[in-house]
């Protein structure tokens, strides 16, 4: 039965996750601030919608708590992303990205992931 939420779990956030290493190698790789700008729309865009699935989905009830803080984690970080889209220089990008991941939910998504069954989260799988 915890085939229907890993399913839907992994659906919800690769797309989020996909975003997120694309803007990580556009900052490692030295692109130019138009192209940081592109990349942080793109995970802000990714997370909004993140957020909205992680909501409308109806969880296990061992795992909701862990998805609410997920959604407020998002929510504040949400924040960070949109000011990251909009940044005029490299620096104030990666400031704003830096800030995002000062609430990227970890916590809660190594919940969600432990009760779901899912294996640790390797960043490889979205590069």
């Amino acid at each position: 039965m915890l085939a229907r939420w890993t399913t839907a779990c992994l659906a919800i956030v690769e797309p989020y996750n996909t975003a997120l290493e694309g803007l990580e190698q556009a900052v490692n790789g030295g692109q130019e601030v138009g192209a940081l700008q592109a990349q942080a729309a793109a995970v802000a865009t990714a997370n909004s919608t993140h957020i909205a699935e992680l909501q409308a989905t109806v969880w296990p009830a061992d795992v909701q708590p862990a998805v609410d803080e997920l959604v407020a984690a998002s929510g504040t970080a949400q924040t960070y992303w949109l000011q990251a889209s909009q940044a005029q220089t490299r620096d104030a990008v990666i400031a704003a990205t830096v800030s995002a991941a000062e609430h990227d939910g970890g916590p809660a998504a190594d919940t969600i992931r432990s009760l779901l069954g899912l294996g640790a989260y390797y960043e490889g799988d979205y590069s």
